[in-house]
């Protein structure tokens, strides 16, 4: 076959750098003596491990310092085969925490299609973890936290008959709540298009309110990032509370003022002649232009009062 071009030639595989051999390959090559397109991960190749990114499958807590560790959370773990149930192979997973660098170690169960932590944790009871067992299993794990325990309880017939009393009044429990859930749903959701209908309707109104506040306060020329929340009753009431309430003070400090305006005579403050001559003379000639002054503003005054009424 005639290859035209270098480029078509290593594409089809069929080059060969000079220094290749058919016994030992090319010994520049840079990929010699790696892992190949597992690269670092392949390091412990050689003891049977490999470094794959494992995720956590159940909440565990800590057995160093207590750190509960949520479902999940990625970890870059070990992965080691540890036996075989029947054709099946038991894989170990080996880690370390973030919280105290706690090593831990997960497993397969074949047999029970499950995990286990085989050390350096411990499993939590409840939460996110057990969405996938019977509640028969969650509850003898509760109830029985060993063989020896179940074996005892089992052994007792009033203990038994207590069990089984309880367990029917928590599946009546839980069935009288699943029920309802059930018939609620059914009633909320039993018109769908007016539900639907109700729900753009809200938003709709929603959206307007918002392009309204927004406009308002384009107009009041806030910034952008000031956004105005609807107004509400309540700060309505307190706002007319605080400005009556400085209307009254300014109206009452009005009619003070003209109530004592009104009690001062025209001619109380208005000297006489000889008092303005004997002042003259005893050099206060500055005095008489302001009393002068202050008697004839009130005199204005009281002619502008008069007008008034």
């Amino acid at each position: 076959r005639a290859m035209s071009t270098l480029a078509a030639t290593q594409a089809d595989g069929f080059y060969y750098p000079p220094d290749w051999t058919p016994e030992g390959g090319s010994k520049n090559s840079a990929f010699k003596g790696s892992n190949g397109a597992l690269g670092k991960r392949a390091n412990k190749k050689s003891q049977g491990l490999l470094t794959i990114r494992f995720e956590m499958p159940f909440n565990v807590r800590c057995g160093a310092c207590g750190h509960t560790i949520a479902k999940g959370v990625r970890f870059n773990a070990e992965k080691k085969k540890i036996g075989n149930y029947h054709s099946t192979p038991i894989w170990s997973f080996t880690m370390y925490s973030a919280c105290c660098h706690q090593e831990i170690e997960v497993q397969t169960d074949p047999a029970n299609t499950e995990y286990n932590v085989a050390k350096g944790a411990e499993r939590c009871v409840g939460g996110q973890g057990y969405e996938a067992e019977l509640p028969d299993d969650l509850m003898q794990m509760l109830e029985y936290q060993n063989d020896e325990e179940r074996t005892a309880l089992l052994a007792n017939p009033l203990a038994v008959l207590e069990r089984s009393m309880n367990d029917e009044k928590r599946a009546k429990a839980r069935a009288r709540s699943t029920l309802e859930l059930n018939d609620l749903s059914k009633a909320r959701w039993k018109e769908d298009y007016l539900v639907n209908k109700s729900l753009r309707r809200s938003m709709r109104s929603q959206r307007k309110e918002a392009v309204a506040l927004k406009e308002y306060s384009k107009s009041l020329g806030l910034p952008e990032h000031v956004r105005l929340k609807p107004e509400k009753e309540e700060d309505k009431q307190l706002a007319r509370r605080v400005f009556t309430s400085d209307a009254a003070r300014f109206d009452r400090r009005r009619k003070e003022t003209r109530r004592d305006i009104l009690k001062q005579s025209i001619f109380a403050s208005a000297p006489s002649t000889s008092g303005v001559s004997g002042l003259v003379r005893a050099g206060s000639s500055s005095a008489a232009p302001k009393r002068t002054s202050s008697a004839t503003s009130n005199a204005l005054r009281a002619a502008k009062l008069a007008k008034r009424r």
